[in-house]
């Protein structure tokens, strides 16, 4: 229950009048290494380099000769209230209120440090924004370049946040905050700092230009992949006149390109010399992990289907039938190259299934059935990795052909046998100890993917594992996974990535439970699932 504190001081909250005191108290008493260890745990070095000017607090009260009066009570010479227009932004920000807020400042008598008092003036303040308003405030004792640099890095090594700046009077002053708020006090100007600090002034603006020309990005990359420069310059550095002849483009013009592809990243420039950076080696048809494949659909075909997001958007029908006049696997059954060129895409986006196997709890022997295994290069990577295991691969037949091969090459086409079948229609091979489900449910909207589940479920024993691999959602900052559920909208007509939530949801809903999901590169995971009893 909140006291409220009346004499001598004025009518001041309990809880406000002992912040005030100890940070009265912090001031007197405190060196500078002690009150920098009350904000973080730093080299004790650092603070040779710091002073500890004064401390800060921000108290709620019904008027400001109420935090005066207080002050007087506490041995401190108040001295002449002023507005504190950023503190009242900060807050108004935080509360989502307008608040008046004023500063008092205090002489503590004998003390070469200072108080600050923020008075929110008839605010209801939470804890929280007591602390958010508070602050331990250090001068930077060399006024050079190179010491300022090195106490700013110090602090951002010792965990603490950026959380604003102030430029005035001649001292810039950037804001961290630790475990609690730390105010570095740096004179003269320093743009270098604050850039690093808070970006450039035209961040947003800069921001949104790069979203804008992201496709500019994107072509580029295609372009370099569909010329075969990463294979050029594998052996070593090439000038932009033989990287013209041999791909056959102008040489003035190539090299606006070959520019803009090192500024990017993805080559590294030395007047006329280009070489390959690690990301555009990986653009090399050799490499292994190569995104050659995956940087030409997704700057060629996928990115003429996005030309039909609207019409998605606004209609709910497939973009790329739109764009295309046919369904993408009925596109690619009538232009093979483009059937080439996706099954390589996609051979290429799946590098991270040899880590899979490591993530399962894999039984010494029994049954692994990959439903629908495409290629067996899953089952060929578990089976692999456990010798005692079997494999049965299931799947439509136009899509095996190649499974055969893989398996054989991987060593374990003595272990595993080829079912053909469809999964919506067709019994799923039964009596399995593991069934996989790599990138299927997302093709597939919930009701689809439920028939899938089921006849999954149908052909297993209780307690069975079931293994999805996918790219699931797991909060609004998950950029890749959000960007592909966009791209299966486009590009499907009932795909989308799932929410764990979502997958849990539609497993359950389907005769299993969600025991765990297990990380994989670029956001992938492997959801394990046991089949239900009954």
């Amino acid at each position: 229950m909140s006291v409220t504190v009346t004499g001598a001081h004025g009518a001041l909250d309990e809880r406000d009048f002992r912040r005030l005191a100890e940070a009265v108290e912090l001031v007197r008493s405190t060196t500078t290494a002690r009150a920098l260890a009350e904000v973080v745990d730093a080299p004790a070095a650092l603070a040779a380099h710091l002073e500890f000017t004064h401390a800060a607090v921000l108290v709620a009260a019904h008027g400001v000769g109420d935090a005066v009066a207080a002050l007087v009570a506490l041995g401190v010479r108040p001295h002449e209230p002023a507005t504190a227009a950023a503190v009242a932004e900060r807050l108004a920000r935080r509360t989502g209120r307008e608040v008046d807020v004023r500063l008092v400042r205090g002489t503590v008598p004998g003390c070469p440090r200072g108080l600050e008092v923020f008075v929110a003036v008839g605010a209801d303040l939470s804890d929280a924004d007591r602390d958010a308003g508070a602050h331990l405030a250090f001068r930077v004792t060399t006024d050079d370049d190179v010491v300022p640099r090195g106490v700013y890095e110090t602090l951002l090594d010792a965990a603490l946040t950026p959380d604003g700046a102030d430029d005035r009077d001649g001292v810039t002053e950037l804001h961290l905050r630790g475990r609690t708020r730390l105010a570095l006090r740096l004179p003269g100007r320093r743009d270098g700092l604050l850039r690093r600090h808070v970006g450039r002034p035209d961040e947003a603006r800069r921001a949104a230009f790069e979203l804008m020309t992201g496709a500019w990005r994107t072509r580029a990359v295609a372009a370099a992949a569909e010329l075969g420069v990463a294979d050029l310059l594998a052996t070593g550095p090439l000038p932009t006149a033989e990287l013209a002849a041999r791909t056959g483009t102008k040489e003035d013009k190539l090299r606006r390109v070959l520019a803009f592809l090192a500024a990017l990243g993805v080559l590294h420039r030395d007047g006329e010399q280009w070489s390959l950076t690690e990301v555009g080696a990986l653009l090399r048809t050799d490499a292994d992990g190569s995104v050659r494949d995956l940087a030409r659909i997704y700057g060629g075909l996928f990115y003429r289907s996005f030309t039909g997001l609207e019409h998605t958007l606004r209609t709910g029908g497939s973009a790329f039938e739109h764009v295309y006049g046919a369904v993408p696997f009925e596109h690619f059954a009538a232009h093979p190259a483009d059937a080439r060129l996706f099954e390589g895409a996609m051979a290429a986006g799946t590098s991270f299934l040899t880590l899979v196997p490591d993530l399962l709890d894999l039984p010494a022997t029994g049954t692994v059935v990959d439903v629908g295994g495409g290629d067996g290069r899953l089952l060929g990577l578990v089976l692999s990795a456990a010798p005692g295991l079997r494999g049965v691969l299931f799947d439509r037949p136009h899509v095996t052909g190649a499974a055969t091969e893989v398996l054989a090459g991987l060593g374990c086409a003595d272990r595993a046998r080829v079912v053909a079948g469809d999964f919506f229609r067709d019994p799923v091979p039964a009596g399995g100890d593991v069934y996989l489900l790599s990138r299927i449910l997302h093709d597939w909207d919930d009701e689809r993917a439920s028939a899938v589940l089921r006849n999954i479920r149908a052909a297993m024993p209780a307690g069975a594992l079931l293994a999805i691999v996918e790219r699931p959602i797991r909060d609004d900052r998950s950029v890749l996974p959000l960007s592909f559920n966009v791209h299966m909208m486009v590009n499907t007509a009932l795909g989308g990535e799932r929410t764990t939530a979502e997958h849990r949801e539609l497993l359950a809903a389907n005769g299993f439970t969600l025991e765990d999901v297990r990380d994989l590169p670029l956001d992938m995971a492997v959801l394990v699932a046991r089949a239900d009893a009954g």
